[in-house]
């Protein structure tokens, strides 16, 4: 009940200060020019097979202090493990010939993989934009595990969202409905090859079906491009929820606001957002209970920015204050501090931060992060108690843009993922052996230091190499290892365009070694198993030829190396695998 009444107060607050915030920026009568910086960490993510970047140019921007996060991702159906670039060098494809209103993809590949998705876009008046988006991919083949079992391994994904924006002569509305559903089965595990009888008994999810359905709305309103000297903001409001198969159910309210003000010489910036966050159907991390959760985030980061054409400061505090049924309210205070210099413009920019942070662990995120975890899972929030950062970047000449940067970490409560088996490794066991399929995980303090280098080179117009790299040594408290973390990852990438109607990709992704945790139960003698993961290479090529305006026809192989890895233990990849198919614009 204290909860809900400090929400109550705390959301009429919150209204009320965001209200007199829109109000002031309607009543704004000077336009001026926007310089809020959105930025967004570096995180890992996979591409989809049928996407083909365009020649790729270096983007200039701030870098965002590093955070700590897995580097393994189950992917999508056909697609490869892909990191995506650090926001220093984003990857912006080069301006495209203005299409029509729609564009259809059909495709279709091996292991009974059809793909349909279909962009529609439509501008009724000058002031106004509209657009829908759908989406259907999906395999229905067999995927052998590394111990050479062959076992069914069916997945799909279902989108359908609409979009639209609305144009004023101060500002954007915009807001947006959509639909996305994932389903898969839990197929994999470790150890022996185990009979279908053996797996039925000791497996608790073998070849249980699993899916999360999730639906959200969002409404934001954004000043337009406006003098420096003036009221800048972009206030947002987000709801979804979320649905598992299992019947675990999440919703999230997001309330934000960025508001941005020159004063002087120095500018002031706040950023700010009240999350109300409710799931049920978990098993407590707390009291160990099945049942709901609920928290309440209210965050505030304030700043003062300092501006010249060589060099910007930044100095301000992050906080975060959070409600919890299930414990006590806690405060906490971050420092937040970016420097950048730039000796020679263009070619040379120092820069180097402090900052930190509360990672908000929710259902749906630890199920994006892992689908093969615990469906009750409940996994505490990570905090990020600061994280050091510093490098350089710029360019080695025209055609080659560099960043290098080195950051050290400290983080408490970081989740590691593992499994729980008895006598999994030892067929001659008398007693009853299990083994769960699912993850389960562990907690540990830790101190991170991550080495990061990229460098795009542009060959010609038509010939651009990427190439990014990670370096992670890990500190940790309790625990032997990172469990199912790497100690450096690499990817290199090329796009040739021989000439306007044909163009080929190239993808090498490379993982290091990991070393993955099969515990014993607690009341079992037997030590607990460590499993070394082999690295991942994971070469990918795809090509695409533009027939005429509207018809184009695209082609991707996947793991053409033909490798068997895991990105979690005992979920093997799919060998070769391939996507062809076309697009038609009209």
């Amino acid at each position: 009940m204290k909860i809900r009444k400090t929400f109550i107060i705390t959301l009429l607050t919150i209204s009320a200060t965001f209200g007199s915030l829109i109000a002031m920026a309607q009543k704004d009568t000077i336009k001026l020019r926007q310089e809020v910086e959105v930025t967004k960490a570096y995180q890992p993510t996979v591409s989809e097979a049928e996407k083909i970047n365009d020649i790729p140019k270096i983007k200039a921007e701030p870098v965002e202090a590093p955070t700590f996060d897995y580097s393994i991702f189950s992917k999508p159906i056909f697609s490869t493990f892909d990191p995506s670039p650090v926001a220093a060098a984003k990857m912006v494809g080069e301006p495209k010939p203005t299409m029509e209103m729609g564009l259809l993809k059909l495709g279709l590949g091996n292991y009974l993989t059809p793909y349909g998705e279909l962009f529609f876009n439509s501008q009724p008046d000058k002031n106004s934009n509209f657009g829908m988006h759908f989406k259907h991919l999906s395999s229905y083949g067999k995927i052998k595990l590394l111990n050479d079992d062959r076992v069914k391994a069916p997945e799909s994904e279902n989108v359908a969202e609409i979009f639209g924006e609305k144009f004023f002569r101060r500002s954007t509305l915009s807001g947006s409905l959509s639909f996305d559903r994932k389903a898969f089965t839990y197929y994999g595990y470790t150890g022996d090859l185990l009979t279908d009888e053996m797996k039925d008994a000791m497996i608790p999810y073998y070849q249980d079906k699993q899916y999360f359905a999730k639906g959200t709305a969002d409404i934001s309103l954004k000043s337009g491009k406006l003098p420096a000297t003036d009221f800048n903001y972009d206030f947002g409001l987000n709801y979804h929820f979320v649905r598992s198969k299992t019947g675990q159910t999440e919703n999230q309210l997001l309330l934000s606001g960025d508001v941005h003000k020159k004063f002087g010489k120095t500018t002031g910036l706040l950023n700010a957002s009240l999350t109300y966050y409710t799931a049920d159907s978990l098993i407590n991390n707390f009291s160990g209970s099945f049942g709901p959760k609920q928290q309440i985030l209210i965050k505030a980061n304030p700043s003062l920015m300092w501006k010249t054409d060589v060099a910007r400061l930044q100095v301000g505090l992050n906080s975060t204050i959070v409600f919890d049924d299930d414990a006590d309210a806690a405060m906490l205070f971050w420092p937040k501090v970016k420097a950048e210099w730039s000796p020679v413009p263009q070619i040379l920019t120092l820069f180097a931060g402090v900052d930190g942070h509360l990672q908000h662990n929710t259902y749906s995120n630890i199920a994006t992060e892992n689908p093969y975890v615990d469906p009750f899972h409940d996994v505490k929030n990570t905090n990020y108690k600061y994280i050091v950062s510093g490098g350089l970047k710029g360019k080695l000449s025209q055609k080659t843009n560099y960043v290098a940067e080195a950051s050290y970490s400290k983080v408490n409560d970081q989740h590691f993922y593992m499994l729980y088996g008895r006598d999994v490794m030892n067929l001659s066991a008398s007693g009853p052996r299990s083994l769960n399929n699912t993850f389960d995980w562990v907690y540990d303090d830790l101190k991170l230091l991550k080495i990061s280098a990229e460098v795009m080179h542009s060959v010609s117009e038509n010939f651009s190499l990427h190439l990014q790299g990670n370096y992670y040594s890990y500190e940790l408290e309790t625990i032997s290892k990172a469990w199912q973390m790497p100690n450096f990852d690499a990817t290199f990438s090329g796009i040739y365009k021989p000439t306007e109607q044909l163009k080929f990709t190239t993808d090498i992704f490379v993982v290091g070694k990991r070393t993955a945790l099969v515990s014993e139960p607690v009341f079992s003698s037997a030590p607990s198993m460590t499993v070394a993961m082999d690295p991942i290479i994971d070469l990918n090529v795809g090509g695409e030829y533009q027939f005429n305006k509207s018809l184009s026809f695209f082609a991707k192989l996947n793991n053409f190396g033909f490798q068997r890895y895991e990105q979690w233990l005992g979920y093997t990849n799919r060998s070769l695998n391939w996507l062809a198919g076309i697009s038609y614009s009209f």
